[in-house]
């Protein structure tokens, strides 16, 4: 049965240190997604150039299925087989689709309640880059969600690297932080330590 929910959040923008019109945070995503340029290659043969180190981007979010907010457009990503992740590494851009799978879990555990309770479709996205040690601003943009973030990265000759976007969920007045009221931010980790702080306006 289809709950009446409104999709407030969609009536709030995301932008670095203020807030913006949706409409402006899409375009500001889809100039950054198309942005050329030569910063990294994707990993494909396992083949690493000289000079050059790996890093893994990971990302996760979750949505409700298709169809759940009453009066829902149809053009939402929500609940589709895939969604769409805008990276933006050092200038260059990138469109890269998560597969989207059905997702139930346990509304409490271990006596919380769990952000990602319920039914819905989790993404979750994996990339292997190649590129050059150095400092980097990456950025991070869903236009199904009007969402924007940019951190800085600075990476060592280390040869693997792993850098981590975990969701943070807006909060629902009954269930705290859930999925279902939408995507408030990221939390950043690279190499298992945390390099972000939230700025957005919530």
């Amino acid at each position: 049965m289809k709950k009446v929910i409104f999709l407030a959040f969609i009536l709030s923008g995301f932008v670095f240190g203020g807030c913006a019109t949706h409409t402006a945070v899409k375009e500001q995503i889809q100039r950054k997604s198309i942005a050329q340029g030569s910063v990294f290659e994707e990993l494909r043969d396992g083949q690493v150039r000289a000079g050059y180190v790996v890093l893994t981007i990971r990302a996760s979010m979750k949505t409700p299925k298709e169809g759940y907010y009453l009066f829902e457009s149809k053009d939402s990503l929500h609940g589709k087989p895939q969604y769409p992740f805008i990276f933006n590494i050092g200038g260059q851009g990138a469109v890269w689709m998560a597969n989207g799978k059905p997702d139930l879990q346990q509304k409490i555990v271990d006596g919380r309640k769990n952000p990602e309770g319920g039914e819905g479709v989790k993404y979750d996205l994996e990339r292997k880059i190649t590129l050059e040690p150095g400092s980097y601003k990456i950025y991070l943009g869903l236009t199904g969600e009007a969402f924007e973030k940019e951190i800085t990265v600075n990476l060592t000759d280390q040869p693997q690297n792993v850098l981590e976007f975990l969701p943070v969920y807006r909060r629902d007045r009954i269930r705290g932080k859930s999925f279902y009221k939408g995507i408030s931010n990221f939390e950043v980790f690279l190499n298992g330590k945390r390099i972000d702080r939230p700025e957005n306006c919530n």
